[in-house]
Parts: C-alpha cells; sequence; structure tokens
C-alpha cells in the first residue's frame, strides 16, 4: 500500500469516529473540546522528550522532570500496517499500532526521545528490542509480577527512582520535592475531575453517549496541557450535573454492562459504538488503567525529601496496579467485586485483542465470580480490523436480548 494509501486510510479512522461521536451531541458543545484533543494529538508534530509505551509508569514523575509524557496506547487500524515490516501480522494489535507510530515517517519526531517501557507482555520486550536495534534510547522498567511477595514493591521503588533520575538527566531538568509535591497534586486534581465527571455520567446515556465517555477518558492519554484539560472537564461535569437535574431519564433503562480485558482504545471504538447500538449501557470499563484514576495523593503521601516522596507514589502506584503484569490480577478482582455488590452489573463483555493471550490467563476465575452472583457474561474476541462488525453485532444483540429477558423474569418473580 502506497504511503498517501496508507495516511488517508489512518485520516478516515479518526474522522469517522470524531464524526459519530459528534454527532451524537444534542446538550453538550463542552465536548468539542476533548474531540479537540484527539485530534491535535493525532495530527501533532513534535519532538516528544519522554515517550511512554502503554499506561504502565505513574506519569506524575515524568511531569515533575519537566515533561509532559508523550504516550503511545495504540488504537488504530492504520497504523498497524505501518509496522509490517517489522513484526509477524499475528503480533497483538496495540504493539504493533505503538510500533507503527513510532516508525511512521514525516509526523511525530522521535529521534531526540527517552522512551519508557513497562514490561507487562512478551510483545513489550519484543518492541523493546526492536526499539534498541533502531538505536533508540530507551528506559526499560520490570513490573514484579507477585505484590505478596516482599520485596516486589521495594524493586519497584527502586526502578522508579532509577527511572526519574533517567528522565531528569535526558530533560535536562532538575528534580525537586517542590516539583514532585506540584507533579503529584496537578494528577491528583486531573483524576480526581475524572471520577467526578464517570460518576455523574455513568447511568445517563442519553446525556453523554457510552463511546463520549470512553473517549474523554482517552483524552487523558492525549492532552499536551493537564491543566487545561482538569478544568474543562471540570465545566464538562457542571453542564452534565445540571442537565441531569434538568431533564428525566427519556426512554427505556437499558441493561447495564461492564466491558473488561484488552483495553478499548481511540480511534477503534467498535465495541461501545455496537454496545450502543443493541441497546445496552457500558457503565464501566475495566481494563490495566482503570484503577488509576482512584489513586489520589494525600498530604502525608507527600511528605519528606523528593525521593521518600518518589517512594510513596510508587508504592501506591503499585498496589493499585491493574495491568497483566501480574500473576494473580487481586486489585482487579477485589474492585469487581465491590463493583458486583453495588448491584449496577447485569453483565460482561470480556474484551480479548487477539494476540493478548496474557487476558485469558485470570478469565476462568472471574467467570466463577460472575457465575456466583448470576450474572452473564461472554468472551468477545476481535482485532482493529472492521470486517467482522456484523458477526460482533449478531452476538451483542443475542446477549442484549439475553439481559433484557433477565429483567423481565426478576420483575414477574418479584410479583
Amino acid at each position: 500500500m502506497a504511503n498517501n494509501d496508507k495516511t488517508s486510510v489512518y485520516e478516515w479512522e479518526y474522522m469517522d469516529s470524531f464524526d459519530r461521536i459528534w454527532s451524537q451531541q444534542k446538550h453538550l458543545p463542552e465536548i468539542k473540546y476533548f474531540l479537540d484533543t484527539e485530534y491535535s494529538w493525532a495530527k501533532n508534530k513534535c519532538r516528544p522528550k519522554v515517550v511512554i509505551l502503554g499506561t504502565g509508569i505513574p506519569e506524575e514523575l515524568a511531569y515533575a522532570c519537566g515533561a509532559a509524557p508523550y504516550w503511545l496506547i495504540g488504537g488504530s487500524l492504520a497504523s498497524t500496517v505501518w509496522s509490517d515490516e517489522l513484526v509477524p501480522k499475528d503480533t497483538d494489535p496495540v504493539s504493533r499500532s505503538i510500533l507503527g507510530y513510532i516508525n511512521r515517517q514525516g509526523t511525530v519526531d522521535f529521534s531526540d526521545s527517552l522512551f519508557i517501557i513497562p514490561m507487562t507482555s512478551d510483545s513489550m520486550r519484543k518492541i523493546a528490542y526492536q526499539l534498541k536495534t533502531e538505536g533508540r534510547t530507551i528506559c526499560l522498567v520490570d513490573i514484579p509480577p507477585q505484590r505478596s511477595d516482599s520485596k516486589s514493591s521495594e524493586k519497584w521503588q527502586r526502578q522508579m527512582l532509577d527511572m526519574t533520575k533517567a528522565i531528569s538527566e535526558h530533560t535536562g531538568s532538575r528534580i525537586t520535592r517542590s516539583s514532585m509535591i506540584s507533579a503529584a497534586q496537578r494528577i491528583s486534581k486531573a483524576r480526581y475531575a475524572l471520577n467526578a465527571f464517570l460518576n455523574i455520567s455513568r447511568d445517563r446515556p442519553d446525556i453523554v453517549p457510552n463511546a463520549t465517555r470512553l473517549l474523554i477518558q482517552d483524552s487523558y492519554y492525549r492532552t499536551f496541557n493537564i491543566n487545561e484539560w482538569t478544568y474543562r472537564l471540570q465545566m464538562l461535569t457542571a453542564k452534565t450535573a445540571e442537565l441531569t437535574r434538568r431533564y428525566a431519564y427519556v426512554g427505556q433503562s437499558r441493561p447495564k454492562v461492564m466491558v473488561m480485558g484488552s483495553p478499548i482504545i481511540f480511534p477503534n471504538y467498535k465495541i461501545p459504538f455496537l454496545i450502543d447500538d443493541v441497546g445496552l449501557n457500558l457503565t464501566d470499563t475495566v481494563d490495566s488503567t482503570f484503577l488509576k484514576q482512584y489513586l489520589i495523593y494525600e498530604k502525608s503521601d507527600l511528605h519528606g525529601s523528593y525521593s521518600r516522596i518518589i517512594k510513596n507514589i510508587a508504592s501506591a502506584w503499585y498496589s493499585r496496579d491493574a495491568s497483566s503484569a501480574f500473576v494473580r490480577n487481586d486489585s482487579m478482582y477485589h474492585y469487581i467485586k465491590w463493583r458486583i455488590n453495588k448491584k449496577d452489573v447485569e453483565g460482561v463483555v470480556y474484551h480479548v485483542l487477539k494476540g493478548q493471550i496474557e487476558q485469558d490467563f485470570e478469565l476462568e476465575r472471574f467467570e466463577m465470580l460472575f457465575a456466583e452472583y448470576g450474572i452473564p457474561m461472554f468472551r468477545l474476541e476481535t482485532d482493529y480490523q472492521y470486517q467482522d462488525i456484523e458477526q460482533l453485532r449478531i452476538r451483542l444483540e443475542a446477549f442484549s436480548e439475553m439481559l433484557t429477558q433477565n429483567r423481565y423474569k426478576e420483575v414477574k418473580q418479584a410479583k
């Protein structure tokens, strides 16, 4: 495929998702800022100093060193094609998409970038080797896979100290206690704002559709100005709260579903679009990133020297990390059990991207948990291609019908 053809597919992919999300906005023109954030990231020709692959790194440590991190988290079918000559085609689409972004010509200049690479999977190790072979400057971070090991947290803390030092040397910005506190407070404020928005919008898909909520979460990783992003989200939350008070829910209440497993990343939103099409309400996405939004630092976390603060941040992050690097993902398990006990989960879609076999290791454990509470669950395997949309639609329609019938049975039994 010629370069111009590849570029046009890339632009179509983004614009198709942009147009669909924007067409759903009836009450909230404030959403445009977050669409613009995604668009600016996709079109921006910059020279990032610090690049983070995936989401398994405490970004506040990069901010403390004067670098707004440039995130590469996948999401694009077009960018997977750009990596065809670098990795096998059966490599998982997230890894292929990341490599495609890095090696695409004529856009972002990564020649002076420090790549922070958490070892969350075999694919990420292959990416690290590929980038090292290309002569890139890399910093590898190994996530200790057993939290029950008493030495694991200490090992993670040492790595975060070393990583922060490497970022500081690369950016030429000295780490100080003040810069650490400021970064932790800014990120805490952003996460608090995101929590507030998700809580107010979770049960009102008539005001904030499923895909729009996901886009706003995703835009956190695309912004070049975290303070502006936080302010805009606070304004959007206030407007959403006003609308929920002013307008009663119109239409039939939809069955509430949780999506867990492989992250859903913009612009590849075929799953949330289909969930909306078949009449379900996606109330929660539980993936490797979800628990970090609850990590808001207290004053006690920010006492002591800058190295002590780094250790506190590292320890808090490690205890909440929900990545696939862990042998047993207990943090995710306990969160899901808490959500079930709130009685606002009626069904679960277990989303697996082809090649991400690590997502399946704990599938049986979660199946048993949901079965215990009588919550239907089904595994949905796909990739970034769009050819399987109709097949997925049929399966999701059947799942939606089953959840609707379950509601009917419960109402009938209650009578």
